[in-house]
């Protein structure tokens, strides 16, 4: 099959799981024997190739947050036109982002795929949270949108402005994802909850969990410096953070010998910082700003025990399957695609979403666990991924969902 993949970012520049699994199918549909062209969007034009995987970067600005998303989506749609004039000879054409959907509606294809990767076709916020966690609704209705997490964290001028924009766009995203006949879900409970919002019954849909990198299952497993705890991911209020930090005050007080790495960036890091200094936690807790991909196995490799605190209906969760390839005790709410992947006590361990208290407890567990309980979890937690979301087998179910519609559309 001749395949295009349409992602707004693409590695070496990724902000997210998503770019990452992008390429790794993309990788694993060649190794197939399939030829797959990849067009991401950028500042200038170039091409380059990637791990084997041939890539144009074009002037499409899906890298942008625009007033009027419809508008944009036609210009990009355009610009994509212009360079890929045969786009319409593709046999598939799938668009691994929101922003990459939109562009990719506005070409009117039977044979168009998109994978959801968060909420953007139900919410004017791609995260679905209201700044008090709740996740469902979410930020649906007009009133909702005035708590959504990010019109609250939102300077005055720009809640106003975010709420307008939200409004304003929300009704062509729907249209826009519904015009497209195809769509893969990341897990059953990010399609589930889509769906509760979204008709998608003229759409063919699936599953399709994200694999894992193959680096990850290459090397041996290590066991870890005892007491590390790890977690790994934006930090935001919708990802835990806090929560996780609640949990560690709880943990601090009973005086176990443990430490926390937070790594990542995001909109509440300073003030999360802060809070923790102002709980005493600065020297039981460590924050990584920044941390390049390629540093980021060693970190896991360093941990123990890895956390996934997460408020939101995480859609599936790539550090979860990161720290299960490599063996680690992966601590994870019981909400969302994680709590697919993990089975409680055998391939890690789950807690109550968004209770501190249960999330302290959890970890308190995991910590006192002995070595050859960790070391059991551990292994399953590897089988589990080496067996289920190893890169061949993803690849070979994409391949399946793309034979089903060519021969719909032939």
């Amino acid at each position: 099959m001749k395949i295009l993949f349409l992602s707004a970012q693409y590695p070496p520049e990724t902000k997210g799981g998503g770019e990452l699994s992008t390429h790794i199918i993309a990788q694993g549909l060649i190794e197939l024997g399939h030829t797959v062209h990849i067009v991401t969007s950028g500042h200038a034009e170039v091409e380059y190739h990637e791990n084997g995987v041939p890539v144009s970067q074009l002037k499409l600005g899906l890298k942008d947050k625009p007033l009027f998303e419809r508008a944009q989506s036609i210009r990009a749609a355009k610009v994509l036109h212009q360079h890929i004039p045969d786009v319409h000879d593709y046999d598939i054409v799938h668009a691994h982002d929101f922003r990459s959907a939109l562009m990719l509606s506005e070409l009117h294809m039977k044979n168009a795929v998109v994978t959801a990767r968060d909420y953007a076709q139900i919410s004017g916020c791609t995260n679905n949270i209201l700044r008090d966690g709740t996740v469902d609704p979410g930020c649906q209705g007009t009133g909702e949108l005035w708590n959504c997490h990010r019109v609250a964290e939102a300077t005055v001028p720009r809640k106003f402005f975010r709420i307008w924009q939200y409004l304003y766009n929300r009704p062509y995203r729907r249209n826009a994802f519904r015009a497209i006949p195809n769509q893969i879900f990341i897990s059953h409970a990010q399609q589930a909850l889509i769906q509760k919002y979204q008709d998608t019954s003229g759409q063919s849909t699936r599953v399709i969990y994200n694999p894992i990198s193959q680096e990850y299952l290459n090397e041996p497993l290590k066991k870890g410096t005892a007491g590390n705890v790890l977690y790994v991911g934006r930090v935001e209020m919708y990802k835990g953070v806090r929560l996780l930090l609640q949990a560690w005050k709880i943990l601090a007080q009973k005086n176990l010998e443990a430490q926390l790495t937070i790594a990542g960036a995001g909109a509440q890091q300073k003030a999360y910082e802060n809070l923790a200094a102002t709980w005493g936690l600065q020297y039981r807790v460590n924050f990584i700003p920044h941390m390049p991909y390629h540093r980021l196995q060693n970190l896991i490799n360093e941990s123990e025990i890895l956390v996934a605190p997460h408020l939101w209906v995480e859609p599936f969760g790539r550090t979860v399957i990161e720290g299960m390839a490599r063996g680690k005790v992966v601590v994870a709410a019981n909400i969302g695609g994680p709590s697919e992947v993990i089975e409680h006590s055998k391939t890690g361990l789950l807690f109550e979403r968004g209770s501190a208290q249960d999330l302290a407890h959890t970890l308190e567990h995991a910590l006192k666990m002995n070595y050859f309980d960790k070391k059991e979890i551990g292994i399953a937690a590897r089988n589990y991924v080496r067996d289920n979301l190893n890169m061949e087998k993803i690849a070979n179910e994409h391949e399946t969902f793309y034979r089903d519609i060519l021969s719909r559309t032939i």
